[in-house]
């Protein structure tokens, strides 16, 4: 009995640390140049899809390769605090042990996410599988999925949609064997994964088609678009299919001019309309819009609408349909920089801003890749990939428009992804249900990809809600002060103080919310009374959303006959580091620094001081992460402190 004991004992160890790694308790970083990491050890991830799940937080989806499968499929949720809901590595969303590949994802109006994939069935065969995820990380369509099409064909690219009773729709396009025709499917399954509906073939061609794309306006009616390239020129088609009970009814047309190469298009529904938009290459790159009836009919003329007239080329155009408007951005590549642009239209296809658009994003560097939501308060959010800075690495801004045009934010973008030197890809805009975003991208950091999300409220300000938390010496006194954003009126917030003497730290004061509804100041001058270093945070209490600030630190320092070195700031760091001293006179000092067995590495300083305090300053960037102890000699003086390196 005694060893049945501790056996039990020993599992529940085992699952305590399962729980405690998988499922990590992260909240949205308040720094955008470290962000909130998402997803634990994910292995190479790609075709990355973030969709909201209307509550403030988010599913994840993936394709992973892990040790023991060379391509999986993975799901996460986080909710509205950036906190996961299971395990935090991911869960496949089959256990299924062949090669899971492109998955796409919709959430249905329950709640729950529906994902399909392409599996690989035989080395020249492939087949569409669906999965329906709630956010407690269960499959709910058996624990392998289910299998949509059996055509033994090659699966080429497919588009995942709901219908109007939250039925799930696929149109995919199918290659066959040993042979050059193309076939484009629909089928239809219903809430519980039944297939009510084919697949059913629309069309067949010798010539290739792809990018299809399926929306359903009415009951048994759909409106299909792909694009068909002939002679390596790429037309995009609108089709309007007719599915009876023993009948497939199809009429098609040519939405794009004959001389146009369509390189990408993307399509909404607007009403019962159809909404297209593309860019081609003709002399240069172009985009158009149009706006299609459902008699198959054009109604912003033959060839659709000119998005904009600006000088240069004009590529990867993203919208967003807002009411009665039509909000679209688009790359402007012109001379040696790409820039972002927006323009604004009504449902006649109307510009109502300037005739070239207004600019986003003008900076030197690239600037692209951009993706757009609507806060549903009538403005916009934007966030892009910018490489202001360098050519081979890219950072993520945001930026907000309103109704007229105007930018809301600052100038030059919201900083949502800054670590340095990294390389960020696969970026997801979606809302948070409260006027700001969530973005969620994948980052190489340091030879590792792993996926990362920033939240930024309405008000450009972070998840955090303290915000540039500073302290000042002033005569003797320090100043204590920050800004706070997004609060409710419920917030108390407490000043806390820790010098080099104590351990703990101590309350000095309390502070209400202020009168503000969008960004407060808060000012408090404390009278620490000893000399040397001390640090001050500031605690936010809210029912159970509780947190800390960051640590500010400063240095209290009297008129004194003593040699004083003291405590570099900050500490830890990452880059660089302050370190400061008193001299009772004019003195030679030399600061040396060791590792953590006092092996010496080098010198930070030789030279003549003068009377006073004295700052030097240390750049670790060529240092890995440890403790490390820096030793200063002036005269007889001899002192020791411990600084740390965290990167």
């Amino acid at each position: 009995m005694a060893e049945t004991k501790h056996i039990v004992k020993f599992y529940c160890i085992i699952i305590l640390v399962f729980f405690g790694l998988f499922n990590l308790q992260a909240q949205w970083a308040y720094d955008p140049s470290t962000n909130t990491k998402l997803v634990v050890n994910p292995v190479d991830p790609i075709n990355i899809s973030a969709v909201s799940d209307r509550k403030g937080g988010a599913f994840i989806v993936w394709q992973d390769s892990k040790s023991k499968d060379p391509s999986d499929v993975l799901f996460l949720h986080v909710n509205k605090d950036g906190e996961t809901s299971f395990r935090s590595d991911g869960k496949a969303v089959s256990q299924s042990l062949e090669i899971k590949f492109e998955p796409k994802i919709i959430l249905l109006k329950s709640g729950d996410l529906i994902v399909t994939w392409k599996e690989i069935i035989s080395s020249v065969t492939s087949e569409i599988f669906v999965q329906k995820l709630s956010n407690k990380g269960l499959r709910l369509w058996s624990e392998f999925g289910i299998q949509v099409t059996r055509l033994n064909k090659e699966i080429k690219e497919y588009f995942l949609n709901t219908d109007l009773n939250g039925n799930i729709i696929i149109s995919f396009i199918a290659k066959e064997l040993n042979s050059p025709l193309n076939s484009l499917f629909i089928v239809k399954l219903d809430t519980i994964g039944k297939i009510i509906n084919g697949p059913q073939q629309i069309i067949s061609s010798n010539d290739n088609l792809s990018d299809v794309t399926i929306h359903q306006p009415k009951e048994n009616f759909y409106y299909i678009n792909w694009l068909e390239t002939k002679e390596s020129r790429a037309t995009l088609y609108s089709g309007k299919v007719e599915i009876k009970q023993d009948s497939v009814l199809i009429q098609k047309k040519n939405v794009s001019k004959p001389n146009e190469n369509v390189l990408s298009f993307e399509s909404s529904l607007l009403g019962n309309d159809l909404y297209l938009i593309w860019y081609s290459q003709e002399k240069q790159r172009a985009i158009y819009h149009q706006l299609v009836s459902s008699e198959l009919k054009f109604i912003w003329g033959q060839d659709g609408k000119l998005v904009t007239t600006k000088r240069g080329q004009n590529s990867n155009p993203q919208f967003d349909i807002s009411g009665k408007n039509i909000f679209v951005t688009w790359v402007n590549n012109y001379g040696n920089d790409k820039n972002i642009y927006a323009q604004l239209f009504d449902l006649k296809g109307n510009k109502l801003w300037k005739e070239v658009g207004m600019p986003v994003i003008e900076f030197v560097g690239d600037q692209f890749g951009q993706k757009v939501i609507s806060d549903n308060r009538g403005n916009f959010i934007i966030a892009w990939i910018d490489r202001r800075f360098t050519k081979q690495f890219g950072n993520i801004y945001a930026q907000k428009l309103n109704a007229v045009g105007e930018i809301q934010w600052t100038e030059n973008g919201i900083d949502l992804g800054t670590y340095r030197n990294s390389e960020k890809s696969y970026l997801n805009l979606i809302s948070d249900e409260q006027g700001g975003v969530i973005a969620i991208f994948k980052d190489k950091r340091e030879k590792k990809s792993e996926i990362f999300g920033q939240k930024i409220f309405s008000t450009g300000t972070y998840a955090g809600q303290i915000l540039g938390l500073k302290s000042e010496p002033v005569e003797d006194s320090v100043k204590v002060f920050w800004f706070a954003a997004n609060e409710t009126d419920e917030v108390i917030y407490e000043i806390q103080r820790k010098n080099e003497k104590e351990n703990e730290w101590k309350t000095i004061s309390t502070l209400s919310k202020g009168s503000s509804t969008t960004i407060n100041y808060y000012e408090y001058k404390d009278f620490p009374g000893n000399d040397g270093l001390v640090s001050y945070r500031v605690y936010q209490k809210f029912k159970n959303k509780d947190q800390y600030s960051e640590t500010v630190s400063v240095e209290i320092y009297a008129e004194t006959g003593d040699y004083i070195l003291y405590q570099n700031v900050p500490n830890p760091f990452t880059e660089t580091t302050s370190i400061s001293f008193i001299l009772p006179k004019e003195e030679y000092v030399e600061i040396e620094f060791y590792d953590v067995r006092l092996n010496p590495i080098g010198t930070i300083t030789q030279k003549i001081f003068p009377k006073g305090k004295n700052t030097v300053s240390f750049d670790a960037k060529r240092l890995s992460s440890g403790v490390y102890f820096y030793k200063m000699k002036a005269g007889d003086f001899v002192a020791v402190k411990k600084m740390v390196v965290s990167k």
